[in-house]
């Protein structure tokens, strides 16, 4: 969630300066290392599961991706691990530049896509398909997106419910950080029928008080918790409160529809 907001990718940003291997026509035996979550997601969506010889280590969907090697985290990967793997290709996020400027040194290509937005998430499953020959999944599971997309907005009522989607807490609820505009929780609000009830803020994700809390006025909280544990939307009393424990709600990725449709079950029902 920690992103900063990139534009869309018109076109694939792939082996460019000296000294780089270079992916020129995809094929079969393509060994690709998934350097994000998100971007694991999609090579599996897109049915490019053997070619995945390495997921980060905080990838856990689908199951099966887990099994595979893990390269280290998504901002402190195992260099040595990667090249030990031999990629064709390092599919992450825009976000991790400092990793495309050591895998260059490698002569390892390095695709980055954005994912801080909808549109941002579909366009990289076109990116990333075109870049391992499977412009026909990607196509495919683009318009699967689409009309579903589509098909959402024809059925929502706008409710104007204020809603405050909590992305971190400690157990007191002491110290919150909320999704504030432009993020893609925000995106979700709107697109469910809701109005943000964090206003415009320098901070992304802002840290608020109890006292904060009160002065927003919200009418629902929707609390992205993944692995809650012990925690229930009780601790939230008085205010209606819904916990999404989904591993699907913190990172954004094909299957944000999912997550779409718990926020319109939170927000209207």
């Amino acid at each position: 969630m920690r992103r900063k907001s990139t534009a869309l990718l018109a076109v694939i940003l792939l082996c460019t300066g000296c000294g780089e291997r270079r992916v020129q026509t995809p094929h079969k035996g393509l060994r690709i290392v998934a350097m994000a979550p998100n971007t694991g997601e999609i090579l599996y969506a897109l049915g490019l599961s053997n070619a995945v010889i390495g997921v980060s280590r905080y990838t856990i969907y689908p199951p099966e991706a887990a099994q595979k090697p893990s390269v280290g985290g998504t901002y402190d990967p195992n260099f040595e691990m990667i090249l030990a793997l031999q990629p064709d290709l390092v599919v992450g996020l825009e976000t991790q530049a400092d990793i495309r400027a050591q895998l260059k040194a490698l002569g390892i290509p390095f695709l980055g896509v954005a994912h801080e937005h909808i549109s941002e998430i579909m366009q990289s499953v076109l990116t990333i398909g075109k870049a391992c020959g499977a412009q026909a999944e990607a196509q495919a599971l683009f318009q699967t997106l689409e009309k579903q997309l589509t098909d959402f907005s024809s059925t929502r009522i706008n409710s104007g419910k204020r809603v405050l989607v909590c992305v971190g807490h400690d157990e007191s609820l002491s110290r919150m950080y909320v999704a504030g505009k432009g993020t893609f929780f925000d995106e979700l609000i709107e697109r469910a029928g809701g109005v943000n009830a964090c206003g415009e803020t320098a901070a992304k994700y802002p840290e608020i008080s109890p006292e904060g809390l009160t002065a927003m006025r919200p009418d629902v909280v929707i609390d992205i918790f993944p692995n809650a544990g012990k925690f229930s939307a009780a601790a939230w009393t008085p205010r209606r409160a819904v916990v999404i424990t989904n591993d699907y709600a913190s990172i954004p990725g094909p299957r944000f529809v999912l997550l779409l449709q718990d926020f319109i079950k939170a927000i209207h029902e």
